[in-house]
């Protein structure tokens, strides 16, 4: 049954993490470490995506071994990593997340990112109704600071929240976004895996 895909619960507080992991690292877990205590999360899932649009097939780990990596890098009771995404065959978020809402209509969900995602959004299918559905939540990187130009888009669009307004985003009215502070850091996947073919 489809409900029972995700360990979610009726009036829980959710982050949806999603992305092609490709591989997971550690940077994966220090969002989801911050955004956890930040809006104070129940669980973060980080949702393991089959194919990425944006990104070239030949690119791509193969699925098993993406899913490997973040379950390894998932270290906690609080993170859980799901193929959720690949059992209702879905390539785009707006997909998933309508999906995940309407099997959860009591649950309060955010959705976790990076700025370097956040910065293409307008390459997204339906990105404005996908923005207009749940709040987002940013973690900057040092090629996309919360201040660059290349979030001018999202920024625009979307309400910003700023940590002065002592506001609980998860229960703001979407479209809406803010940042999560932490340090930023440019480890990518695309590094990993060069280093291995190294």
């Amino acid at each position: 049954m489809e409900e029972n895909l995700l360990p979610i619960f009726e009036g829980s507080r959710v982050g949806l993490f999603g992305g092609s992991f490709n591989p997971a690292h550690e940077w994966h877990y220090q969002v989801s470490n911050r955004a956890l205590t930040k809006f104070k999360l129940d669980k973060v899932i980080w949702l393991v995506s089959p194919n990425n649009p944006l990104k070239e097939i030949h690119n791509l780990m193969g699925y098993d071994e993406r899913l490997k990596s973040a379950q390894k890098q998932a270290r906690s009771l609080d993170f859980f990593v799901s193929d959720f995404e690949k059992k209702i065959q879905s390539e785009y978020s707006i997909d998933t997340v309508r999906k995940i809402m309407e099997l959860h209509p009591k649950t309060k969900f955010i959705w976790i990112m990076g700025s370097d995602c956040a910065a293409e959004i307008e390459k997204w299918r339906e990105w404005k109704s996908f923005l207009e559905t749940l709040p987002i939540a940013i973690y900057p990187r040092p090629s996309f600071t919360a201040d660059s130009g290349k979030l001018r888009i999202i920024k625009e669009f979307c309400k910003n929240i700023d940590d002065l307004e002592n506001l609980d985003i998860i229960q703001e009215k979407p479209p809406c976004i803010t940042f999560i502070p932490g340090p930023m850091s440019d480890i990518s996947s695309t590094t990993i895996r060069e280093s291995k073919i190294d």
